[in-house]
């Protein structure tokens, strides 16, 4: 399949090489057969992807993936009928590999994202797009009537880029809208260097709309401070709960344990209170 990209949608291709390669590499901890289904269909060069991307961002993908797997997995226990909204979804494939044949599932993302997305990954009879930018929340009337089951969000890549009173008007709407349900997304805590160096990345493979990361570091106080509504269930270094040793070599290993000690990449898992 031959596609088109602009700038932005190119960016979608990262995550979604980074599962296939690293799935292959590394089973032990996550298998997207899906994604590499999708890299097969695409005419497209990923040699510039896989060769100036850092591997560490392909790490990041990979194990964020698999952390998100765990927490819908968990979820599922107790909430088998869940509806399960990502809100930004790209190219995500999550739902083929947590689908336990009860769940809805909604993508959401803006419009020519979701005119891709189609191209590529068909809806399904429990699975669906919305085309929508998740911060106009009009996407909630989609999900008016099926809450019962319980309603879990994921939000991969994607709040890490907007700044936090952004996050914070997003997070009370979701409250609002959805009181006793969760949400998980990612955080990474990017400095002046670190923010030169990702832009320079970024930039090398001609993806010049690649913005650095804003919303850092938040932890339950601030959480607390924002709305009262706001718990915190888990807030984690990414790659703690990964036998790195066991699983990376070790010049790659120690990366992943400095870059945890420093808390650069982290998961956050909240809970709306009544």
């Amino acid at each position: 399949m031959k596609i088109k990209l602009n700038g932005i949608q190119e960016t979608l291709l990262i995550p979604l090489w980074s599962r296939s390669k690293l799935s292959k590499q590394h089973g032990q901890i996550l298998v997207d057969s899906m994604a590499t289904d999708i890299i097969d269909k695409i005419q497209y060069d990923f040699s510039k992807i896989d060769s100036k991307i850092p591997d560490y961002i392909h790490i990041m993908n990979f194990v964020r993936a698999k952390m998100f797997d765990n927490t819908i997995n968990e979820f599922l226990i107790s909430h088998p009928e869940a509806v399960i909204v990502n809100l930004g979804a790209g190219l995500d494939t999550t739902f083929y590999r947590v689908d336990n044949g009860l769940l809805k599932w909604y993508d959401i993302d803006l419009p020519d994202v979701i005119d891709l997305r189609k191209k590529l990954i068909p809806d399904t009879e429990r699975s669906y797009c919305i085309k929508e930018s998740i911060f106009d929340m009009q996407w909630i009337k989609y999900l008016n009537n099926i809450r019962g089951g319980g309603v879990l969000f994921i939000s991969g890549g994607v709040l890490e880029y907007f700044n936090k009173d952004t996050v914070k008007q997003f997070l009370i709407c979701c409250a609002d809208k959805f009181p006793d349900s969760e949400i998980v997304f990612n955080t990474t805590r990017m400095n002046m260097i670190g923010s030169i160096f990702m832009k320079i990345t970024f930039n090398r493979i001609g993806m010049w709309t690649v913005t650095p990361s804003k919303l850092g570091l938040i932890n339950e106080k601030t959480f607390q401070k924002w709305d009262k509504r706001l718990v915190l269930l888990e807030n984690y270094p990414l790659f703690s709960r990964i036998k790195m040793d066991d699983n990376f070599d070790r010049k790659t290993a120690n990366t992943l344990k400095f870059y945890d000690k420093l808390k650069i990449f982290n998961i956050l898992h909240l809970y709306f209170s009544n």
